[in-house]
């Protein structure tokens, strides 16, 4: 593979690419710079049945200790252009990234956005969101691939099927390339948009725990509601701070797993298993996790 593919690296830890810093080796991986690199990548796989996993900002996934049995498909790419009304940008630019450069060149409309983790591409797949701006209130468009085919297609908002943390990406073998998203010439100052973003982190600072974490790790169950949110549910069944080996339930919020040094993927699962039975028995409820556990060898 190295002799095609120069770039791809052998046993390379995991745990470095994971918010969780979790996971043992993959057996290669390749850190995608460029969007048309991937065509040949996956056409190598499917000829020599390799399986592979594509990975964005490592925020919402969890590697297992014994690593992949594969190829990991790192994206990077990068690559950022404005317009009057439109800011496209490449799936592998993290969100915070895009963010800096929306202000930096003069705009507005992602504020809300300070402290959401992982890539753009990832937050299109899963309509990621916080402080009350989800993925699909500015998504306008976006260029995705068919893993099957291989096919490139333009689609619009309308094709993701958008729900609370969903996309119709999550139910078929189809990733984002590049998107593009609603945005508006600056309004206010910049001392002022610095200012709304300064206070909205601080919120957030206030009511989520520092440390080796994917950020929330249930969804919210459908439909919303602030008593029955997981992070309540997981509080009220008397979870908080409960501790599986070095996997913690953060004591300052009940949805937030930590790895307080040295915590295993069984850690995680068990702990998250915990979680599961005990909110089903009381309130009889089934959470399901926003984090997807890559398993040793893909199915």
């Amino acid at each position: 593979m190295q002799k095609l593919f120069p770039e791809v690296t052998l046993n390379e830890p995991l745990f470095k690419y994971s918010t969780f810093q979790i996971g043992g080796p993959s057996d290669y991986f390749y850190r995608l710079k460029d969007s048309r690199k991937l065509k040949p990548l996956l056409q190598f796989c499917k000829k020599n049945k390799l399986p592979y996993f594509i990975l964005g900002g490592g925020s919402n996934t969890l590697f297992d200790d014994k690593g992949f049995r594969g190829l990991v498909i790192k994206v990077e790419t990068k690559n950022i252009k404005f317009s009057k009304t439109q800011v496209t940008v490449d799936a592998g630019m993290s969100v915070a990234t895009l963010l800096n450069e929306t202000i930096k060149n003069g705009y507005q409309g992602l504020e809300q956005w300070i402290g959401l983790p992982g890539t753009v591409g990832g937050a299109v797949r899963g309509n990621a969101g916080c402080n009350g701006l989800e993925t699909k209130d500015v998504l306008l468009k976006a260029t995705i691939l068919d893993l099957k085919t291989l096919k490139i297609q333009k689609v619009t908002t309308k094709y993701f099927s958008f729900k609370y943390r969903f996309s119709k990406l999550k139910k078929s073998p189809q990733i984002v390339l590049d998107s593009t998203f609603r945005i508006s010439p600056r309004k206010i100052t910049i001392e002022e948009q610095k200012s709304i973003i300064k206070e909205l982190n601080k919120n957030r600072i206030a009511k989520q725990p520092f440390g080796l974490s994917c950020g929330s790790f249930f969804k919210n169950p459908i439909p919303f509601v602030k008593e029955k949110s997981a992070g309540y549910l997981i509080e009220q069944a008397g979870l908080k701070g409960k501790t599986i080996g070095k996997a913690q339930i953060s004591p300052k919020h009940g949805n937030f797993f930590l790895n307080l040094g040295g915590a295993t993927s069984e850690d995680i699962k068990n702990l998250a298993s915990e979680v599961q039975k005990t909110v089903k028995s009381q309130f009889k409820i089934q959470l399901e996790p926003e984090v997807y556990f890559l398993p040793v060898k893909a199915k």
